[in-house]
């Protein structure tokens, strides 16, 4: 079956998933072993195929010079496969934010390297959950750094040092937070770190959750009840 962009669609066998189990750093906050190094190049070189073909040169966001949007190369399908891969821990691990209510995304290559984008500032991502899944390659540097997850009322209040989690990504490894979940990237160091980004989205969260102005969330870091 082709795509709207040409391509056949691209689908990952049963076993380019990894049979790790996940681990919980903090409440929202997992670390999820999901693709195998063998898969992680199998999608590094559709991207790259893709994007040489259709000669695709935009920016993948407004925050990223280099990466490329999925959609553009037809290979939303892939990231509708591994939603529903980790739907389970949606539903479980993310009943305040929409997790079990999932039902579209935004999602990207993002690149850090010397001659790429360096680090990444402070900010929150527009998304009730995010899948950070690292791709490769060799790299050190460019630590994901979660900062406490806050309400828009509350976003630029002061870190608690319990807050402070720092993530070296690793391959296969996927990192699913809170959208609302404070974040920045360290400077990147050596070599080259490619990251499928997913902004998932809920639209009757996203609903429920419209009103006149900004509250405080039960999610909040700050929430008093």
């Amino acid at each position: 079956m082709e795509s709207e962009r040409g391509f056949v669609e691209f689908e990952l066998s049963e076993g380019g998933f990894s049979s790790g189990e996940e681990e919980v750093l903090a409440p929202g906050v997992l670390l999820v072993p999901l693709l195998t190094p063998a898969a992680c190049q199998e999608v590094l070189a559709q991207i790259e195929e893709r994007r040489r073909a259709l000669a695709v040169r935009r920016p993948p966001s407004s925050m990223h010079d280099h990466g490329v949007m999925l959609g553009r190369i037809g290979l939303d399908g892939l990231v509708d496969q591994l939603r529903g891969r980790l739907a389970p821990l949606l539903e479980a691990h993310f009943p305040l934010q929409g997790g079990p209510e999932i039902d579209h995304h935004h999602s990207y290559l993002v690149e850090y390297g010397r001659e790429l984008d360096e680090d990444l500032g402070f900010h929150v991502d527009d998304s009730e959950v995010t899948l950070n899944l690292c791709l490769g390659e060799e790299f050190s540097g460019a630590e994901l750094v979660l900062l406490g997850a806050r309400c828009d009322l509350h976003r630029q209040t002061e870190v608690a040092d319990s807050e402070v989690i720092e993530i070296e990504h690793q391959p296969g490894q996927a990192v699913l937070h809170a959208g609302r979940q404070r974040h920045r990237v360290d400077p990147i160091l050596r070599g080259t770190r490619r990251n499928l980004i997913a902004w998932l989205r809920s639209s009757g969260y996203r609903e429920r959750e419209e009103g006149p102005g900004p509250s405080c969330r039960p999610w909040c870091g700050l929430h008093r009840g």
